[in-house]
């Protein structure tokens, strides 16, 4: 199961990103990283955008730096339009979350930057696992809707097959 997040920050914070890239390295996680995930001459807006639409989890750090970055606001803003699920790390402290998502809970990597990382790791990983408890029980779900209608099927092909054999007397 594929699983992706996009990470918003300003480029100036690129040291965070790329600790929480490494954390997350040894899992099935696909990280878009702009800095990382776009080509040179390529379309940085459409392949943002696109980033941000497929993603299932949109993780931000936030930051003076992102603040003042027109990127990081239209990011956020995209995400919060598309129902996307939030997680803001705030790398600088007293520094509140912007409009959309400031009723967020969030992880404070200014205290213990190695530390937060971990547990910012363990809960996009549990995020992860929870997809994939939840897509596990709905194919076996289908499995068993199918199984029904197979029951439901020979079911009614005998009763065809009675009705047949009963006129035929």
């Amino acid at each position: 199961m594929q699983y992706k997040i996009f990470v918003s920050y300003s480029t100036h914070d690129i040291a965070h990103v790329e600790l929480l890239m490494q954390q997350l390295s040894d899992t099935p996680i696909d990280v878009f990283v702009a800095e990382h995930s776009v080509n040179p001459s390529e379309n940085l807006g459409a392949k943002i955008s696109k980033a941000i639409e497929e993603c299932d989890l949109f993780v931000v750090l936030w930051s003076e730096n992102a603040k003042n970055s027109g990127w990081v606001s239209q990011e956020i803003g995209r995400a919060d339009a598309l129902k996307k699920t939030i997680l803001p790390l705030v790398l600088t402290e007293g520094l509140t979350l912007p409009g959309f998502i400031s009723n967020l809970k969030y992880l404070s990597i200014y205290e213990e930057p190695s530390s937060a990382i971990l547990k910012a790791r363990e809960s996009i990983v549990n995020l992860y696992n929870q997809k994939t408890k939840m897509l596990e029980t709905k194919m076996l779900a289908q499995v068993e809707a199918k199984k029904q209608k197979g029951k439901n099927d020979l079911a009614v092909i005998a009763i065809g097959a009675f009705v047949l054999w009963a006129f035929s007397k």
